[in-house]
C-alpha cells in the first residue's frame, strides 16, 4: 500500500509539473490608475566610476534607494503613463559614507516620465537631463522607469522555454545606447511564497563612439579627434507578478571595457601610452517594498 501510494504522489507531482511547463500566458502590464509602488534598490558601481567632477576615478561607489512609481493615466490604446523617482537616497564611496542629500540626488537622477504601452514598449520618455554622464542596460540614471519596466514582451501566448528580442533606448541625444536584448520564459518560480513569472535577460553590445577636439561626443567621424571602442554586456533575472504585470524583484550584473585613443589623421601609429581603459561593473538588486496595512479603526 505504502508502495502505491508514494507512486500514486509522484505521478500527480509529475502530472503537475508537466502541466505548468506547457502552461501558455499573454504577458501584459495591467496596472491601475493612481496605483502607486515602492520599490528598495541598491546598485554597486566598480572600477572607473562616472563621478560627476571625478569621471574616470577608480573606487566603489553604493547607491540605496526607494523609488517611488506612479501610474498617471490608462489609455486602453497608449498604455500607460507612468512616473518614477527617487524618494530615499543614500550613498557610498569606497565604503564611507558619500555626503549626498536627496535634493542633489534628483539632480544626477531626475525624476521621469513614460508611456508604457500593454507589452511593455516604452516611448515619450520625459525628465531631466541628469548629471551622470553614462547609462548602463537596467540602470539609466535619466530614465527609471527603465528600471521599473525592464521587458517587453511579444504580443503573443508565451509558455515555458520561448525565446524572443526586444531593444531598449539608454540615455538620450548623441550619447544614446540603443541595447539588443535576448530574453527568455524560464518559468514560474514562488518568491516570498507567491507565484511569479520569470525572465531571464542577457545583452552583448560592442561599442563605438566618437569624441570631437574638446572630448564632446560627435557623430561626424571624418572631424573626430578621438574614438573609444569596447563592449558592454550582462544579464538580469527579473520576477513579475503573472496577473497585473508588476515588477516584483530584479537581479542584474553589467560590465562594460572601453578604450579610448586618438585619430592619427596621419596615419601614424597610435602608442601604447596614448591610450585609456577603463573598465566598469555594476550590479543591482530592485525589490517591491509591500504597502503598509492601513488599520482602520472602529467607531464606538
Amino acid at each position: 500500500m505504502r508502495m502505491q501510494t508514494s507512486w500514486f504522489f509522484g505521478l500527480c507531482l509529475a502530472l503537475s509539473v508537466a502541466q505548468e511547463d506547457t502552461e501558455t500566458i499573454t504577458f501584459q502590464y495591467r496596472l491601475k490608475e493612481r496605483q502607486q509602488e515602492r520599490y528598495q534598490a541598491t546598485v554597486e558601481l566598480n572600477g572607473n566610476l562616472p563621478i560627476p567632477g571625478a569621471a574616470g576615478m577608480a573606487g566603489s561607489l553604493k547607491l540605496n534607494m526607494t523609488v517611488l512609481m506612479k501610474v498617471d493615466k490608462v489609455e486602453s490604446e497608449k498604455g500607460l503613463t507612468v512616473q518614477a523617482g527617487l524618494e530615499a537616497f543614500d550613498a557610498e564611496f569606497n565604503g564611507q559614507p558619500f555626503p549626498v542629500g536627496l535634493d542633489m540626488a534628483k539632480n544626477v537622477i531626475p525624476d521621469s516620465t513614460a508611456t508604457v504601452h500593454p507589452a511593455g514598449k516604452i516611448s515619450g520618455i520625459k525628465g531631466g537631463g541628469g548629471l551622470m554622464g553614462f547609462q548602463l542596460p537596467g540602470f539609466d540614471p535619466r530614465n527609471l522607469v527603465t528600471m521599473l519596466v525592464p521587458t517587453e514582451f511579444p504580443e503573443k501566448p508565451l509558455k515555458v522555454g520561448d525565446k524572443w528580442e526586444f531593444a531598449r533606448t539608454f540615455g538620450e541625444g548623441d550619447n544614446a545606447l540603443r541595447m539588443p536584448i535576448k530574453a527568455t520564459f524560464a518559468g514560474f518560480e514562488d518568491v516570498d511564497g507567491k507565484k511569479m513569472l520569470k525572465v531571464t535577460q542577457d545583452f552583448n553590445l560592442p561599442i563605438e563612439a566618437y569624441q570631437d577636439a574638446f572630448y564632446q561626443p560627435t557623430t561626424d567621424k571624418d572631424s573626430a579627434a578621438r574614438v573609444t571602442r569596447g563592449t558592454i554586456k550582462g544579464t538580469m533575472t527579473l520576477w513579475y507578478h503573472p496577473e497585473d504585470g508588476l515588477l516584483y524583484k530584479g537581479v542584474l550584473s553589467t560590465s562594460m571595457d572601453q578604450t579610448t585613443e586618438p585619430i592619427k589623421k596621419d596615419g601614424s601609429e597610435v602608442k601604447d601610452y596614448e591610450r585609456e581603459s577603463s573598465q566598469l561593473t555594476m550590479s543591482a538588486t530592485i525589490v517591491r517594498k509591500e504597502p503598509k496595512a492601513t488599520n482602520v479603526g472602529s467607531a464606538s
